[in-house]
């Protein structure tokens, strides 16, 4: 009764006529992506009365699991579970229907190894869904169904196979007969309709809980046979478009079901793959969701086009680097825009994990410069940024995030390799890395931790073999103790929490962090305190570190302004009478300080005194863009209305960077007259003045105009930071806040607005500068602005320098894509230079033309009769043809002329010239291996495909020497 799998023998006996390539006879052009979406919604809602439900996110709530969302049905479990709220919103649903965004990276449903290596897996995909809570039950979801995917999607009846549930004597369920008979009533052919048992067709939610038998719907892309024998043996000839299942019990334990009260339908359809199926392909990755990504790929390495091969056939792992960069960069596109973040434990790890492999294809695979994820990132908006704004919203931080990523990834690279030259320096025999081995790599006993994923990667590229039972211990157990090597320790963990608690480290002093400094000279005062203790970089206490150790200081007291409220933590130097430690970091928890680094130079001991002393331009830098973020928060209030929500920033001493949300669009005035407010509050000097008082939240949130962030959790007592006109008390700004600031808005000195995303969506994205950041952007955009002039000077003057045009025009352009400027003037130069291509473009030829005729007309008013050797560049042949034909020919021409994709030689003969055209064409013809492609009056056009023109001007020449050659001889006889 049941399809069984087949011996991949006969399989392949059945399926060799397959392996050709082959198209489905539907309108590609019409099913794009989004097409196929917006039908599927279309149908449910419109047509059948569901309620459209947005996707939620990749990334579970409290409470629901530590996996991703990874099926439509996730965000309704409460229904199907009967654990819906009162008068909740779940709780009225009967009909819905959605496009839901999955991922699959880990748990019961895991395809990340698969990902890349064949056509159908992803770790992002969106799941086409509808639904049914106690409404309609099997015949109107088969009829749904079957009407979507023939009546609308237009796929041919014949080549769709259907599967039931064929019974399980074992639990007491009967096949379900009632779903063939509908699919028989339906006029699906007896032969189509295929009974399979539980592993294939019946739907468990878990080990309890609602669950059913389903139906699979299967596509075979071939047709014209009976492919029957196909459904279910992993063969791409023939996949599953869509499975229906039919909750209609609840499972109380193992074998034990009994009915539901209310049946539900529950449907899921991959985007993926029916566009696949309806684009003509068998390749989810050669469909209109991934080929712009190829094209962007192709386009900014210069690597080989993309060529949907497989297994052998992808000999260089190519195409499979291809795929895994695009679906990788899909996922973590989403994962990012909906808040996800790359980091040590659960879904961020797995995140990162993605991002390294993505970046192994690009360095180890590919050997692309660095860069390339980030690029990325704008055809996958072009992709999902309709269906989920939030891709869209987010672009900025998502590319931001990318590059980090990039950074982090050769890091550890790096590190990795050290390792591993290390252990082969003590073990030059070695040639397997199994037991303690791989425990004392992942445990940083070579130099740096490591984690199981870099040292499966550089063994192999060491030529190291891993038993496979070794390195699943290894895994598993670092999924189990979130040891985790990705980790740059020290760093605060609850581990160390409670040893510092234990034995009793007190708390740190930092409020010198507000003291301010004589901004004149950029200094601050030196700090004396003493080390409270010592964590080395395996995030243990220690009594001594060394030159060369990463170290975490923790002091009595401190200047150091650790990482808080998105301005990053302070820089700089401790020293003491036996060492140094460069600060790279500084970081913040329960009351303690620390200062993280590397020891360069002697060694520090625990109780030791030192000196501490933060890089100044770091903190002024961090100072006047934090004072600025609020001056740019009161403006963006004062322009566009007070429905401003600040969403979060980020302060380095580089930049700042301010995400808002309001639901108006910012045009480039609205940018001007912010950038503007700012200016006139710098631009009153220290009579703009910056305060900062210290008081009870519950006051704090009573004062006129406080701004805050409302999903923030504060303290008790906080920092309130006001700026004001000590003139007319008027105050400009208010916020909570923690940071660093100025004294007064005289000491930013310099502002402007460089950058805007998401100028029309709900979340805006503002990244300024401040000091001689913006001073240098400034003096950039002056230069730009001179050049543009230059070249606008030139083009008008009489005689115009095309190589001169040519060189600015390049020169501006390339800053206006790779320059910080600001974007008041970067968006004018833009549209200027935008507008002034083809003008250039018609000037330069039109100029060139105009040389090229009176250069030619020149030589042919010289005396002699020696043949004229010239040579041209045009991308527009018909106007030199035009000019040709109206040329007087007084002497022999050969006008060699390089066009776009092939080399041409204008061969022109006066008629008594003693040299006859025939003979002329002939000879060059015959050096070139070319053929004539027009014949006029005055010229004959001699043509070879590709640049040839060297060749082509050397033939000329020759032909030139050698009539010379023979005038002379004839001259002596």
């Amino acid at each position: 009764m049941f399809h069984h799998s087949i011996c991949q023998t006969c399989l392949k006996k059945i399926t060799s006529i397959t392996l050709r390539r082959y198209s489905v006879k539907t309108n590609n052009t019409k099913w794009k992506s989004k097409n196929v979406r917006q039908a599927f919604l279309d149908f449910f809602c419109q047509k059948h009365d569901h309620q459209f439900v947005k996707s939620s996110s990749v990334i579970p709530g409290k409470g629901e699991g530590t996996y991703f969302t990874n099926a439509g049905m996730n965000q309704f479990k409460p229904i199907f579970l009967g654990a819906t709220q009162d008068h909740s919103e779940l709780q009225a649903y009967k009909r819905v229907a959605n496009s839901q965004k999955c991922v699959r990276v880990g748990g019961k449903h895991n395809d990340l190894d698969d990902v890349g290596r064949d056509y159908t897996h992803h770790t992002f995909f969106e799941m086409l869904g509808s639904w049914s809570f106690g409404d309609y039950f099997k015949q109107e979801a088969c009829s749904m169904a079957l009407n979507l995917l023939v009546g609308v999607y237009g796929l041919p009846l014949e080549r769709l196979y259907f599967t039931y549930f064929g019974g399980d004597p074992s639990q007491e369920l009967k096949p379900d007969l009632e779903c063939r008979e509908i699919w028989r009533e339906l006029g699906v052919p007896e032969a189509h309709i295929l009974p399979y048992g539980m592993e294939d067709n019946f739907w468990d939610m878990g080990d309890t809980g609602p669950c059913g038998p389903c139906t699979e719907i299967h596509y075979d892309h071939l047709g014209s046979r009976d492919a029957g024998i196909l459904v279910n043996t992993g063969l791409q000839e023939v996949v599953e478009i869509w499975n229906i299942v039919f909750m209609q019990y609840n499972r109380l334990g193992a074998g034990h079901l009994v009915p539901l009260p209310s049946h539900h339908v529950d449907t899921g359809m991959g985007l993926e793959r029916i566009c696949a199926v309806l684009q003509g392909t068998r390749s989810n990755y050669n469909t209109d969701l991934f080929l712009p990504i190829f094209d962007a790929i192709h386009k900014e390495t210069g690597i080989g086009e993309y060529g949907d091969k497989v297994g052998s056939a992808d000999t260089h792992g190519l195409d499979t680097a291809y795929r895994i960069i695009a679906d990788h960069t899909r996922m973590a596109t989403v994962c990012v825009s909906d808040g996800l973040l790359p980091g040590r434990l659960d879904l961020q790890n797995r995140l990162r994990m993605v991002l390294d492999r993505a970046l192994h294809q690009c360095h180890q695979v590919l050997r692309v410069e660095p860069g390339l994820l980030p690029k990325l990132v704008q055809p996958i908006i072009d992709s999902l940024g309709d269906p989920f704004p939030e891709v869209s919203q987010h672009a900025s931080k998502t590319q931001e995030i990318l590059m980090e990523a990039e950074d982090r990834y050769l890091l550890m690279y790096s590190d990795g390799r050290k390792n591993f030259e290390k252990l082969m320096r003590k073990n030059p025999e070695l040639k397997s890395v199994n037991g303690e081995t791989l425990w004392r790599l992942r445990d940083g006993w070579f130099g740096h931790p490591m984690s199981p994923y870099y040292i499966e990667i550089l063994a192999s590229q060491f030529g190291l073999s891993i038993a496979r039972n070794d390195m699943e211990d290894l895994s598993s157990a670092g999924q189990q103790v979130p040891i985790e090597a990705e980790v740059q320790y020290p760093c605060f963990t609850a581990e160390l929490l409670n040893e510092l608690s234990s034995r009793e480290v007190p708390p740190t002093d930092d409020d010198l962090k507000y003291v301010p400094a004589i901004l004149k000279f950029n200094e601050f005062p030196t700090v004396t305190s003493t080390i409270s203790c010592l964590v080395d970089d395996g995030n243990k206490l220690s009594e001594r570190v060394n030159v060369g150790d990463r170290v975490g200081v923790i002091v009595g007291k401190t200047q150091f302004y650790a990482e808080k409220g998105g301005q990053v933590g302070d820089v700089g130097f401790i020293t003491s009478e036996t060492g140094e430690i460069e600060v790279k970091d500084t970081q913040c928890s329960q009351g303690h300080i620390l200062h993280v680094g590397i020891v360069t130079r002697g060694h520090m001991e625990k109780g030791q005194e030192l000196k501490l002393d933060i890089d100044p331009d770091h903190r002024v830098g961090c100072m006047r863009n934090h004072t600025a973020t609020h001056l740019l928060n009161a403006a963006l209030h004062h322009v566009l209305g007070s429905e401003v929500k600040q969403r979060g920033s980020h302060v380095s001493p580089g930049k700042l960077t301010f995400d808002f949300s309001c639901s108006v669009d910012v045009n480039i005035d609205d940018i001007y007259r912010i950038e503007s407010m700012v200016w006139s509050w710098l631009g009153k000097g220290d009579r703009i003045v910056v305060e900062r008082e210290l008081t009870p939240l519950k006051h704090a949130l009573q004062l006129e105009g406080i701004v805050y962030l409302e999903n923030a959790v504060y303290p008790d007592h906080v920092y309130v930071v006001t700026v004001r006109d000590p003139g007319t008390q008027q105050v400009i700004s208010r916020e909570l806040c923690g940071g660093t600031h100025v004294t007064n808005s005289e000491e930013i000195e310099d502002f402007c607005i460089t950058s805007l995303t998401g100028h029309t969506s709900a979340v805006k994205s503002v990244v300024c500068l401040t000091g001689r950041h913006a001073v240098k952007a400034k003096h950039k955009a002056v230069q730009t602005e001179q050049m543009y002039k230059d070249l606008i000077t030139e083009l008008k003057s009489n005689e115009v320098n095309l190589d001169k045009c040519l060189q600015l025009q390049k020169e501006i352009n390339a800053v206006l894509g790779r320059a910080v400027l600001p974007k008041l003037v970067k968006d004018d130069l833009k549209q200027k230079m935008d507008s002034l291509g083809t003008d250039i473009n018609t000037l330069i030829n039109k100029h060139a033309f105009m040389i090229l005729e009176k250069e030619l007309t020149r030589r042919m008013d010289e005396p002699g009769s020696d043949i004229i050797v010239h040579s041209f560049t045009v991308k527009v042949l018909p106007k030199l043809n035009k000019m040709m034909k109206k040329l007087s020919v007084r002497r022999p021409l050969i006008l060699v002329v390089q066009a776009t994709n092939n080399t041409n030689a204008y061969v022109c003969v006066p008629k008594h010239s003693p040299i006859t055209s025939d003979t002329l064409v002939q000879e060059l013809c015959k050096m070139v291996q070319g053929q004539v492609t027009q014949q006029e009056e005055n010229y004959t056009v001699i043509t070879v495909k590709g640049d040839n023109f060297d060749m082509f001007l050397e033939a000329a020449n020759r032909v030139q020497a050698n009539y010379i050659t023979e005038k002379t001889s004839a001259t002596k006889n």
